[in-house]
């Protein structure tokens, strides 16, 4: 075609410094892995070689130039503390200033007072607070501009009379079925395996809970020979307790017995929480006894006896199922539906 360029030509035209020039130019690529690390710049070296590289040599030259060349004179001199030149002051727009008006009100504030006192401490006034609090330093910091926390109301005092529970127990009160003794201090040792004994002919109470009531092993030993003979109570808590790995697995022990009821039963968090694997084995042999119990709190440090333990759990829930199936109850039989709410 006519307007078509005649490269040889134009080449010719072209000075061995402009032809050079483009070569070197077309050549520049940096990120091209296929030509030679040399002819990826522009860049040529004209100078004549200086002979076999040295490099202890090139090291002790680029040292001397670096300790012989004189430091440029400071304009302004340092201070510390002290900027020098224009100080830069960032530019924000009006979403921005609203964003940050946000985020700045959500930030926790201490009282003006402590607020002026912190940002006027040294590094020693926070050290010695943290030292003074027997805290980290940063901890201290961070503590202090932590969430506040929330308040709860302390609950009430158990106000339940041990007295009248006993009395209650021993006339097998057909009205007590639940009896909650956590939490209490003025209650006897004498009073508490009064009370147990007294679960003995009592077939009317279903739950009793005794958490934190200072119970010991000589009471727990009052309990598992009352268990032995009561088939009414189906939930027992004796948490945060005195009660020793080795009555613990008597009480698991004498819950295994065949006149037993129970079905839940919680003796965690106890002054000596490791029972070893001595105990947890013999409670693990009681537990696989008991064809009743479903629900247990406990805690188990041996992943083998905790395992097998949930499997049997499983299997007491599973063969109530399987009961309750072939009695002809039909999934959900008995349970009472609330009709969903329309907008009309």
């Amino acid at each position: 075609m006519g307007d078509e360029v005649d490269l040889e030509e134009l080449m010719a035209s072209l000075s061995p410094a402009e032809l050079q020039a483009l070569v070197d130019e077309m050549a520049a690529d940096p990120d091209d892995v296929h030509i030679p690390a040399s002819v990826r710049t522009a860049y040529r070296c004209e100078k004549e070689p200086t002979g076999d590289l040295n490099r202890d040599s090139l090291i002790n030259h680029i040292n001397d130039i670096a300790l012989n060349t004189p430091d440029k004179e400071e304009k302004v001199k340092f201070e510390a503390g002290v900027k020098r030149g224009k100080v830069y002051v960032p530019k924000y727009n009006d979403d921005e200033r609203a964003a940050m008006q946000k985020e700045e009100s959500e930030q926790v504030r201490l009282d003006p007072d402590e607020e002026a006192a912190l940002s006027s401490a040294t590094l020693d006034d926070i050290m010695a607070l943290a030292d003074i609090l027997n805290t980290n330093p940063q901890d201290f910091v961070m503590e202090a501009y932590a969430d506040p926390l929330q308040y709860y109301e302390p609950e009430p005092p158990n106000q339940t009379n041990p007295q009248e529970v006993l009395d209650k127990l021993k006339s097998n009160d057909s009205s007590l079925q639940d009896v909650c003794l956590n939490n209490l201090t003025n209650i006897t040792e004498q009073q508490m395996c009064d009370i147990f004994d007294a679960l003995r002919n009592n077939d009317k109470l279903t739950k009793l809970s005794a958490c934190n009531c200072d119970i010991s092993d000589f009471a727990v030993a009052t309990l598992c020979s009352a268990l032995e003979q009561n088939n009414g109570l189906k939930s027992l808590s004796v948490e945060n307790n005195r009660i020793s790995p080795d009555t613990v697995g008597d009480l698991f022990e004498s819950i295994a017995s065949p006149n037993n009821g129970l079905i839940e039963v919680r003796v965690g968090s106890q002054a000596q929480e490791s029972k070893g694997y001595r105990v947890e084995q013999r409670i693990a042999a009681a537990i696989l006894k008991n064809p009743r119990v479903m629900k247990l709190g406990i805690k188990l440090e041996f992943k083998d006896i905790a395992d097998k333990v949930s499997r049997h759990l499983i299997l007491n829930m599973d063969k109530i199922r399987m009961k309750r199936l072939n009695d002809g109850i039909a999934p959900g039989a008995g349970v009472k539906w609330t009709a969903a709410r329309t907008l009309d």
